[in-house]
């Protein structure tokens, strides 16, 4: 689970990253039994910042509600958690809200948690690499150790393997908002996870030299990010 140590790292490190982080989208059944649509929003801190439900009747039956749910995922990140199902409610809802030539919009703003996560693995794995190098020219070097430690054969297929993983359990409620707040919750320990293993270039010198600055979030969940912060609908 997520420790209060790396939460704080996370806040502190993207505190200067002024954008507005990443929708999760999950569909089934409401609290009427009614399929339903929930956005959960996350910020780059992993914070939980704010949820939106409604029938799905609603949401792709007519412009004002279909319009009203892509203002909640304008300018951020989508996390592809169900790769095979999350484009096709975009293009719903984009062709429910009558949006002149905007199809596709999402793409280069979509992105799987799970290779998040297997670019935190790799890039562990180089950090201690660069570790070892020093080590061997100066005993009195440590080496790396994790509050989260990670496996190198860990075998990440799809998210509810990243779930496992994370140790998050899923979330108490009905269907759709059990589904959504699990999704955010996972996500909020990749983010504590990815800040504690970037922390490192900050506690010893010859990693940042040899890796950079430390940067927010993984490199496709930054990507996608930073894409969407500039993507405006004409809504």
């Amino acid at each position: 689970m997520t420790d209060a140590v790396t939460d704080e790292a996370a806040a502190s490190d993207a505190a200067a990253f002024q954008v507005p982080g990443t929708a999760v989208l999950a569909m089934g059944g409401g609290d009427d039994g009614a399929e339903s649509l929930a956005v959960w929003h996350v910020s780059v801190a992993g914070a939980l910042t704010g949820a939106w439900v409604a029938p799905v009747a609603e949401v792709f039956g007519a412009r004002a509600a279909a319009r009203r749910v892509l203002a909640f995922l304008e300018r951020r990140a989508v996390a592809a958690v169900y790769p095979e199902k999350v484009p096709g409610w975009l293009e719903q809802l984009t062709g429910a809200a009558d949006l002149p030539e905007r199809n596709g919009w999402w793409k280069r703003q979509e992105f799987s948690p799970a290779e998040a996560f297997g670019e935190i693995v790799e890039r562990r794995r180089r950090y201690a690499d660069t570790v070892e190098e020093e080590r061997a020219r100066n005993k009195a070097i440590t080496e790396l150790e994790w509050v989260h430690e990670l496996s190198d054969s860990v075998e990440i297929g799809c998210f509810e393997d990243l779930r496992r993983v994370a140790g998050v359990r899923p979330a108490v409620g009905n269907p759709v908002v059990s589904e959504a707040l699990t999704i955010a919750r996972t996500l909020r320990w990749v983010v504590s996870v990815w800040a504690e293993t970037e922390k490192v270039k900050n506690r010893r010198r010859y990693v940042r030299e040899a890796h950079g600055e430390a940067e927010p979030l993984p490199p496709s969940w930054l990507s996608a990010v930073q894409v969407a912060s500039e993507t405006r609908l004409p809504l």
